[in-house]
């Protein structure tokens, strides 16, 4: 392994990066509110815009498209040929885990996955939910499938590579920053089986 070059164009720390097979990283540009896919061989780069709020979080579902999680309570489904999301779903609505029971904001979109290459993507929030969702439409839309309670901060998502397991960092605080803790929750992993219906 060896340097190979600096990238530069986000204007603020980047908060996410995934990568497959080719040359392309896409990243997420924290308070700038942009994703970016960078052509590495080329030395450009693509600028996505759509999210109101800081980009927490990316993950390629394929060569050609992505999805992102944001902290205006979004999760966003993009194409590389368009610059603005294919669609964008609110991931859920309530009280901030451990945040003030006055608190109306809604909750932050903190950790995304996504099974390669298929239908099947995951968001999860700091209210404490793990949502499931399908790009239907051919990666054309995302359709609610199911959520899951965990408690706390879901801070990391990861599909195993069979499709059998999710599995979830969930934490008592953000993994950003200390802005307010879930005393209630475990910091620790779940092991989410999925079952696939043949």
């Amino acid at each position: 392994m060896a340097y190979v070059e600096t990238l530069f164009g986000h204007q603020d720390s980047v908060s996410s990066i995934d990568c497959l097979s080719r040359e392309r990283p896409v990243t997420a540009g924290s308070n700038d509110r942009t994703a970016r896919l960078w052509k590495v061989p080329e030395e450009s780069q693509l600028v996505f815009n759509g999210h109101k709020a800081s980009i927490d979080c990316v993950k390629l579902i394929n060569e050609e498209n992505f999805i992102t999680g944001s902290q205006d309570g979004s999760v966003a489904l993009w194409s590389i040929t368009k610059k603005k999301p294919l669609v964008s779903q609110p991931h859920h609505q309530g009280p901030l885990a451990g945040a003030p029971a006055s608190s109306l904001e809604e909750s932050w979109v903190t950790s995304v996955s996504a099974y390669t290459s298929t239908d099947l993507v995951a968001s999860g929030s700091n209210n404490g939910y793990v949502c499931l969702w399908k790009c239907g439409d051919r990666l054309r839309s995302l359709e609610p499938c199911f959520s899951i309670p965990l408690g706390g901060f879901i801070n990391a998502l990861a599909f195993s590579h069979c499709g059998s397991y999710l599995v979830a960092g969930v934490g008592q605080e953000h993994r950003l920053g200390r802005w307010w803790k879930d005393r209630n929750a475990k910091n620790g992993i779940a092991i989410l089986p999925l079952h696939k219906n043949v």
